[in-house]
């Protein structure tokens, strides 16, 4: 029995265990991974807490769990090593973007709930029903209901710096299903903020949303790209 021993949460370091060893090889594209029983023992965790990497290299894509068969491997250890390289400083640079929307869409968005004309405010409630593929776009459209050039021209400038570089195999975070969902709740109580006029509620869901996002991504490159 292998132990997993950081400070990390138990279910990332059975990821990162599991991770170490498609790229030695222990198993490749297309291989059963252990059951959960056995991985219960190989990491000496819980099965909640297998179930739980599981589900997280399930969302990324680096499994597919097939139910009363168990988990296959989706990658071998160059695609997910190619991901890893291909990301350079990209973690660091999303954070810093993302630390910087924190500081500004907030009060953009207070200013929008307060401000906005009806045809913004349905603007910005229409990217809602296109969910996970149109979140640039909600954003977008309240920062350009503020009618601040400058600030829409950075805004475009800080969402190009969140673009993850091209080849990537892992599923992003704002793709997997239950980053998703919480994603789409959250923009639904902005977007109530701003319809309704409240411009102090607008701007808590916009910050706690923001550092919903900066924290998830945040575990992701630590899990995913140590």
């Amino acid at each position: 029995m292998t132990k997993v021993t950081s400070g990390k949460k138990l279910y990332e370091q059975v990821v990162e265990r599991i991770n170490t060893m498609i790229a030695q090889g222990i198993y490749q594209k297309g291989d059963l991974l252990p059951s959960e029983k056995e991985l219960m023992e190989m990491m000496g965790v819980s099965r909640i807490t297998v179930r739980e990497a599981l589900r997280l290299l399930g969302e990324t894509g680096v499994i597919q769990t097939v139910k009363g068969k168990g988990s296959y491997l989706l990658m071998d250890w160059q695609q997910l090593a190619e991901s890893q390289a291909v990301q350079g400083g990209y973690p660091q640079t999303f954070l810093d973007s993302t630390n910087l929307r924190i500081l500004l869409e907030p009060e953009a968005a207070r200013e929008v709930a307060l401000r906005a004309d009806e045809e913004e405010r349905r603007a910005i409630g229409d990217y809602l029903s296109a969910g996970g593929d149109e979140l640039e776009g909600f954003h977008r459209a309240i920062i350009a209901a503020t009618h601040n050039q400058v600030l829409i021209d950075m805004f475009d400038r800080l969402l190009e710096l969140e673009n993850a570089p091209p080849m990537v195999k892992l599923v992003p975070p704002f793709r997997q299903k239950s980053v998703a969902a919480k994603l789409q709740s959250q923009h639904e109580k902005i977007y109530e903020a701003i319809r309704d006029g409240n411009g102090e509620f607008a701007y808590f869901y916009m910050k706690e949303h923001l550092g919903f996002l900066k924290d998830t991504y945040e575990e992701f490159f630590q899990v995913f790209y140590h």
